[in-house]
């Protein structure tokens, strides 16, 4: 009986050693499982965080869109007005000093930083009877907003010309004013 009471003392501890290994090692492969859980869970988090900083600019243009809409409007309903009607005092008034100014053979031209050339008026033209915004966009990497304009004129018979004339403005703030900083049209 001694031997077997002796027999029991000796195995209870290489028992337990068995159990703690067997206890280690699945605590080492939960540990692995939870390491890659916790490096996935930090990939998704910084994906995350980049979609949501992409979002909060996103929403910041818009955001600059809907302030300016109105006052680059209005800016815009004063330079249709004053080109279509060859005021070069209120023109030169709205525009910066990229743009240049000129009358040639009773006409008013615009140049712009390209050195290019648009003809504003000209006694020649056609009778302003509409315009209409097309589009307005903000462009955060230079600060500048875009006004794309359509413009619909009549012959002097009255007439609608076809097609209508479109008048696309860069605006920039200069000096806490902002100013027409670029011209195009396209027909």
């Amino acid at each position: 009986m001694k031997k077997f009471l002796l027999l029991i003392v000796c195995f209870i501890p290489i028992m337990t050693a068995c159990t703690d290994t067997e206890t280690v090692d699945q605590l080492m492969s939960e540990k692995e499982t939870l390491a890659m859980d916790l490096t996935e869970n930090k990939e998704e988090i910084e994906r995350l965080n980049a979609e949501i900083a992409g979002l909060e600019k996103q929403l910041e243009t818009h955001q600059k869109e809907k302030d300016l809409f109105s006052q680059l409007s209005n800016l815009s309903r004063e330079f249709v007005k004053a080109h279509t009607t060859g005021d070069k005092e209120a023109v030169q008034a709205l525009v910066s000093e990229e743009l240049t100014l000129e009358e040639r053979d009773n006409k008013l031209w615009i140049k712009n930083s390209d050195n290019y050339d648009w003809l504003l008026h000209s006694v020649e033209f056609d009778q302003l009877d509409d315009w209409v915004i097309q589009g307005f966009e903000y462009f955060p990497e230079d600060d500048t907003y875009r006004v794309h304009i359509r413009e619909f004129f009549s012959d002097a018979n009255g007439e609608p010309v076809s097609p209508p004339t479109f008048l696309n403005l860069t605006f920039k703030l200069i000096n806490e004013e902002w100013k027409v900083d670029g011209v195009e049209f396209d027909v």
